[in-house]
């Protein structure tokens, strides 16, 4: 059995302060959107199906 078989979600969204998307782009999230409403933080998601490969 793999791990896929068990989980129920393909992505990890983050609401990202900007002092923190250097992080997260680090460790693979990607923006969702090109511009976001908020100022203080950035809409953020992993799909999981990258370490599945």
């Amino acid at each position: 059995m793999t791990i896929w078989e068990h989980t129920n979600g393909r992505f990890l969204t983050v609401d990202a302060y900007l002092d923190a998307i250097p992080f997260y782009e680090k460790n693979g999230f990607r923006f969702m959107n090109i511009e976001d409403n908020d100022p203080h933080t950035r809409l953020m998601y992993y799909d999981l199906m990258d370490i599945a490969n």
